[in-house]
């Protein structure tokens, strides 16, 4: 079905093209996100990655999804990126106002502690940890959009999830008697 939206809109039908721009947007626009830190990256590189689509990148359905295609070229063009400029980190909180602003807080705390924590890993294993945790992707599909063997995703995914055990111990650890909310 997308193979045949992509085909309508490289011919001009713009309500193929906004189909499949709505079906995968917020996916690939997460992802970027994540391996970037910054919205205003993450938007440059969707709106990249969906010229690229109808442009130039040669797709074809034998070989994966639309998905995976569009997140292997979201990956090369935040990995272009990093190479071409310093990163913009941007902090996004887009969680409402709660009844209990302590609890707020930690969460918070946590999640920041999660986020530094994802961001600090190697890149291959944060790629990976990203597409498989975050995204939800099978090791297959992870493997074709990285260009590696199911095998090194598995590696990078145990040592990425070794490597979080570890900076996130005191998060993980139980908390003393009536100190825990």
């Amino acid at each position: 079905m997308d193979a045949d939206l992509l085909a309508r809109a490289k011919l001009g039908d713009e309500a193929a093209f906004l189909t499949l721009y709505r079906r995968h947007r917020t996916p690939a626009f997460r992802f970027a996100y994540r391996l970037t830190a910054s919205s205003a990256a993450a938007d440059d590189i969707v709106q990249e990655c969906f010229l690229a689509l109808l442009s130039r990148a040669a797709f074809d359905s034998r070989q994966g999804s639309l998905r995976t295609y569009l997140f292997g070229i979201v990956r090369h063009l935040a990995r272009k990126r990093s190479r071409l400029m310093d990163r913009e980190a941007e902090e996004v909180d887009d969680s409402p106002a709660g009844l209990d602003p302590l609890r707020d807080l930690i969460e918070r705390e946590r999640a920041g502690m999660v986020e530094s924590a994802v961001a600090a890993l190697p890149l291959l294993q944060r790629e990976a940890l990203i597409l498989f945790e975050y995204e939800e992707l099978s090791m297959e599909e992870i493997a074709a959009i990285t260009g590696a063997d199911v095998g090194a995703v598995k590696a990078r995914l145990f040592r990425a999830r070794g490597s979080l055990r570890r900076r996130l111990a005191p998060l993980l650890a139980p908390c003393p008697e009536g100190s825990c909310g």
